[in-house]
């Protein structure tokens, strides 16, 4: 076996592991409390050994970090296929599916879990800054703009307006509130741009 083939062997199978972990640990969580859940519950029911677990992960927070933020990666890819640009519909997109993801969330999690949605933040707040820093950067804009910086606030304003939104005991229709929230991201976002960002 040439050591390509078994780098991609050992790399599928790192995958797989990942998406069996990830499964499970989804699974346990719509019929316990996370933190009721051991590595031992997750390993048993993804049909790994506990070694195996300690393998890809240091211990279940780690696990629901990643969890968390490949879910909503792919959730994002579902609606902003790869290498789309920055557009007022785009900005639309992403700001309902992170409302969306958050709701979905917090809908699915058990009352006692509804704590560990602070540790939601992080990663969907990276998520989203990656996406805007690749927008921002195919932007004509002046050379003293840092794109990243900028990324990192809209992505805090984002997440913050869907978090809002969220949470609310009777929570407006999702075109609602991307009604609400778009104009206010848009313009402080044209303000770097040299190109007016029309809807």
């Amino acid at each position: 076996m040439s050591l390509i083939h078994r780098e991609k062997t050992q790399d599928l199978r790192v995958r797989r592991t990942h998406v069996l972990l990830r499964k499970a640990l989804w699974e346990l969580m719509t019929e316990q409390e996370f933190q009721s859940i051991t590595v031992q519950d997750i390993a048993d029911h993804a049909m790994i050994n506990r070694a195996t677990f300690y393998d890809h992960f240091m211990d279940k927070y780690a696990l629901l970090d990643y969890a968390i933020r490949e879910q909503f990666k792919e959730t994002l890819g579902a609606k902003l296929p790869e290498g789309s640009t920055f557009t007022a519909e785009n900005l639309a997109l992403l700001l309902r599916t992170t409302g969306e993801y958050l709701l979905a969330l917090r809908h699915g999690c058990k009352p006692k879990d509804h704590q560990l949605l602070p540790m939601v933040q992080t990663q969907i707040t990276i998520a989203i800054g990656e996406i805007l820093t690749d927008w921002i950067k195919g932007l004509r804009t002046s050379r003293s703009v840092d794109a990243a910086l900028v990324a990192t606030m809209t992505s805090w304003a984002i997440y913050g307006a869907a978090v809002y939104w969220s949470q609310q005991p009777d929570p407006d229709s999702p075109e609602s509130f991307v009604a609400q929230t778009l104009p206010t991201i848009l313009a402080s976002l044209q303000q770097i741009s040299n190109a007016p960002l029309s809807r």
